[in-house]
């Protein structure tokens, strides 16, 4: 199972990564903050991150330093917490105004990115434990 999320999550950082590069390019985030462009900047590090922690915590792999990934998994646990509220908040707001299927929509997507944002840390912390374990 951690084989293929980690696929997975690696094919979906790179389209992310692809698509923020394209909107950049187009000058589309020309207006956002400096706030703004520091999330966009610490999202790209933390998202880089926790991908090099899934593969390697699925393909049985050590990543030097091996020291940093302990620490590393409990910012993964925060940016998560960030990313989930970020994203029920938005959700929240789409849902006060819509009605009907898009609620279910709305409700669906959610869990699909609180259960992505739970694995991905889950994978990270457990790679960190085993790192620490065998050093």
């Amino acid at each position: 199972m951690w084989k293929v999320f980690a696929v997975l999550y690696s094919l979906l950082v790179a389209f992310g990564m692809v698509f923020v590069g394209y909107l950049i390019a187009t000058g589309a985030l020309s207006r956002l903050t400096p706030v703004g462009w520091a999330t966009v900047y610490t999202s790209f590090f933390m998202v880089l991150g926790t991908t090099i922690g899934l593969v390697a915590y699925a393909f049985n792999l050590n990543v030097p330093p091996i020291a940093v990934w302990r620490p590393f998994s409990w910012l993964a646990g925060a940016w998560a917490l960030y990313a989930s509220y970020t994203t029920f908040a938005k959700v929240v707001s789409v849902v006060a105004g819509s009605s009907g299927n898009a609620i279910i929509t709305n409700i669906l997507w959610l869990s699909f990115a609180l259960a992505v944002n739970y694995f991905s840390w889950l994978g990270v912390w457990r790679y960190g434990r085993r790192v620490s374990a065998a050093a």
